[in-house]
């Protein structure tokens, strides 16, 4: 089977991912039931890993949150190591993503599109041999255009970690600072709200202000009570 494949198709190799498909199936509408789950299951998987990594992406959100807040040093150098472990599982999901689950997808379509083109073929009447041709040549085109990928170790590896932050550490940590700083801009406004100044006192009336001293002291003085006479008897 798998050479009647190579020979519809015009190429001399498969890729590796569709050749264990092709010599499991008994004939050419089998291979294209077997090609179209395999390419439903990666469709799956990286559908998992985008979930994986909207997952990952809120929890470096709620750590980096955290960690503006914290005021210990051990503590922030523990919450940025962690940080940086989930950049590397996210990295390593974008690989996966792209390298593997995008390329395999990418390989199942154009076999499940040839297939497809060679099962109507062979049900209707076969163009003249310089049609063959020309689609035999787009064929093994397109599939010399793929390229092998190998699977990413899965995991992240465990390795000691030195006492004293590394450079991509000491970044996560001034974004933290950063961010703690502008939760503090934030909070002044609020402050200024909060110191409002005092009304002014209600100055009095001219009238009632302070009079001169000569005068206070003339209406403080009081007048003087006749001396009491004495008679004799």
């Amino acid at each position: 089977m798998l050479e009647k494949i190579k020979k519809l198709l015009g190429v001399k190799d498969l890729p590796e991912e569709v050749s264990p498909l092709y010599r499991g199936a008994r004939n050419e509408r089998e291979a294209l039931i077997l090609l179209k789950e395999a390419r439903r299951r990666d469709e799956s998987r990286r559908k998992r890993s985008m979930q994986d990594l909207e997952i990952l992406d809120k929890m470096e959100e709620e750590l980096l949150e955290e960690g503006k807040g914290e005021t210990g040093e051990s503590r922030k150098l523990m919450i940025a190591r962690r940080i940086k472990e989930i950049r590397w599982k996210i990295q390593e999901l974008n690989n996966r993503i792209e390298n593997i689950y995008n390329k395999r997808i990418k390989v199942f379509n154009e076999h499940v599109a040839s297939l497809e083109t060679v099962l109507e073929l062979t049900s209707e009447e076969l163009p003249d041999k310089k049609n063959m041709e020309e689609m035999a040549i787009k064929a093994k085109n397109l599939l010399e255009d793929l390229e092998k990928s190998k699977e990413l170790a899965e995991g992240i590896t465990q390795s000691e970690e030195p006492p004293q932050p590394d450079e991509e550490e000491r970044e996560i940590l001034q974004e933290m600072e950063r961010r703690a700083d502008l939760e503090l801009e934030k909070a002044k406004p609020e402050e200024k709200e909060a110191e409002k100044p005092e009304a002014p006192v209600r100055e009095r009336p001219q009238a009632e202000k302070e009079k001169p001293k000569h005068e206070k002291k003339r209406e403080e003085k009081k007048p003087e009570e006749p001396p009491e006479i004495l008679y004799e008897e």
